[in-house]
């Protein structure tokens, strides 16, 4: 019988729940309790506070990520 599984890091779980899973991660917002209007307010406080180096890397991303779904990729 093999190992048990770690999981990944919080910080790579939350990215990736959020990017692939939004409405599971807003579900789970409310059944805790937690205002996802405060995680959103949190999310563009930390994009804005970011230099401008980054924030052109998650604004390339973001635009990348949204071309490819529109041409079905």
């Amino acid at each position: 019988m093999g190992r048990k599984r770690r999981p990944p890091p919080l910080w790579w779980l939350l990215g990736y729940v959020a990017q692939y899973q939004p409405q599971a991660l807003l579900e789970q917002c409310n059944a805790m309790g937690i205002d996802p209007d405060t995680l959103y307010a949190a999310s563009e406080a930390a994009a804005l506070s970011l230099p401008s180096p980054l924030y052109r890397r998650l604004s390339k991303a973001w635009a990348v990520q949204q071309s490819r779904q529109r041409r079905g990729i």
